[in-house]
């Protein structure tokens, strides 16, 4: 058992090490995914934000109808635009070329890719400068523009073997924009082409790498502290094992000892019983004897001396005879009480009613005034002479102690408390007062004077132990002047 033990031990602490592990890498994943969307979101901002910072410059030169700038090698006249006074010439002689809008910001885009790495394009379907051309990513957003689709397109791609963040919207044609491409058979709201815009991942991703680097050292630290408190727990409760394992062993051995201590309490009692029986026996015959001799000798004398006796010697004999009679009833009560706890029980089944109703039958002659009550009482299984004694000292004890009132009445009967039978036997007798109710079921312990009520005080000890080998218990409630009640309960 205890090999079993340790093993679901290591067994649980490999599983639970494996779920933890599970949780932690999940984890782990978890954050890696949400900083790789992080980044591109960041990425996608940026390449919108380049996207709205071109169109608002080409909204703002179309709204000039374009600026007029010198030619140079940088800004040479555009040979792609058709316009009126594309080219001219100052009163100083100075020679100036328009710049459309287009021109504008495709100077620009290439002026902040060469300072900040952003690549801008201005591209269509049907470009006019060859630098326009699309490339294969551009083309087919172009192709989606042209069937009627708006929205923003991005993409994660990679241009010259160097990951990139691309963005691409579409080019609306405007008012303004009819003054160079009316030529061309645009028309107001038609897709002339698409602005995009290629941000460099390489910053997003270091930013991405440091922060996982971080991520992935807190979850290691976080998994290493788990794992061990796992070890750790797997220790301690080895040791408590190992604690109880220990106490079972110590256990088993007191257990063996105690074993071996009641074996041998048992033959001392079983050895102090038979001495004990043996006394009852030598009680019943050696003090039975001089009481039978006493008794008969005092009879004798009563009736063969009786008319030399003074009135007052008379009263002394009678004495005499009356002690040794309850002398002997004294000895039958203890050899009863003494019995009952060694007596073997034969259990059967017994009707309460009808064994109350025969021992009340029998007390009739004895208390023709009571009169008796017995309820209609449940079957229980016990030993029927043992249980006979209760109901013949209970109903007994109801008859004598209420033998005084003008009306005696005694009930007999039984009822459900807390899921055990109880039975009751109420008188309206003397009762007692219930500050001595500790002394009641105590051999030869008596509450009322034996000239009023005659007795040895035995009958409610022997009742008590009787019930209690039955597996029960007594109590009693009275009140001085208004009668008693006893309740007893079996098992079941």
């Amino acid at each position: 058992m205890s090999i079993n033990d340790r093993s679901a031990i290591v067994r649980y602490t490999l599983w639970a090490c494996v779920v933890w592990s599970a949780i932690v890498g999940a984890s782990l994943y978890w954050n890696y995914f949400h900083e790789h969307e992080f980044t591109l979101a960041l990425a996608r901002n940026e390449a919108l934000a380049n996207i709205n910072k071109d169109i608002s410059f080409r909204r703002w030169a179309t709204s000039h109808g374009g600026v007029y700038v010198p030619v140079t090698d940088a800004t040479p006249s555009n040979p792609y635009l058709v316009a009126v006074d594309k080219d001219v010439e100052t009163t100083g002689g100075r020679k100036l070329t328009l710049m459309n809008p287009a021109y504008i910001v495709r100077q620009m885009q290439q002026l902040y890719s060469e300072t900040f790495g952003v690549r801008g394009h201005i591209t269509s379907l049907k470009p006019i400068n060859p630098g326009n051309v699309p490339d294969a990513w551009e083309t087919e957003v172009l192709g989606a523009f042209d069937r009627g689709e708006r929205e923003t397109v991005f993409a994660a791609a990679a241009i010259d073997d160097k990951p990139y963040m691309r963005a691409m919207m579409a080019m609306v044609t405007e008012p303004g924009c009819l003054k160079c491409h009316a030529h061309q058979g645009y028309r107001l709201g038609d897709v002339r082409g698409g602005i995009s815009a290629s941000v460099p991942m390489e910053p997003y991703l270091a930013r991405e790498s440091e922060v996982l680097k971080a991520t992935t050292g807190s979850h290691a630290g976080i998994w290493l502290i788990g794992i061990l408190a796992f070890f750790w727990l797997q220790h301690r409760a080895l040791a408590r094992l190992a604690e109880r394992l220990q106490a079972e062993r110590e256990i088993r051995e007191l257990n063996e000892s105690l074993d071996a201590r009641v074996r041998e309490r048992t033959e001392e009692l079983e050895q102090a019983n038979r001495e004990l029986e043996s006394f009852s026996y030598s009680v019943s015959h050696d003090l039975r004897s001089p009481l039978r001799a006493l008794s008969g000798y005092a009879h004798i004398i009563g009736e063969d001396e009786a008319e030399h006796l003074s009135p007052q010697g008379r009263e002394m004999l009678a004495r005499i005879g009356s002690n040794a009679e309850k002398m002997g009833t004294l000895i039958d009560d203890i050899l009863q009480f003494s019995r009952i706890g060694r007596n073997e029980m034969r259990r059967e089944t017994i009707d309460m009613g009808a064994l109350a109703r025969s021992v009340a039958e029998e007390l009739c002659g004895d208390y023709p005034a009571a009169q008796i009550r017995i309820a209609d009482l449940p079957q229980v299984r016990g030993d029927a002479a043992m249980l006979r004694q209760i109901w013949v000292n209970l109903i007994g004890n109801a008859c004598k102690f209420s033998a005084k009132r003008e009306q005696p009445e005694i009930e007999v009967g039984a009822e459900a408390e807390g899921g055990e039978t109880v039975f009751y036997i109420r008188d309206n007798g003397v009762g007692f007062d219930m500050a001595h109710a500790e002394h009641l079921f105590g051999v030869f312990q008596r509450l009322h004077a034996e000239s009023d009520y005659p007795g040895t005080g035995a009958g409610l000890a022997i009742v008590k132990r009787i019930v209690e080998r039955h597996g029960g218990r007594i109590w009693a409630q009275a009140e001085v002047g208004l009668g008693t009640t006893f309740r007893f309960t079996l098992a079941k």
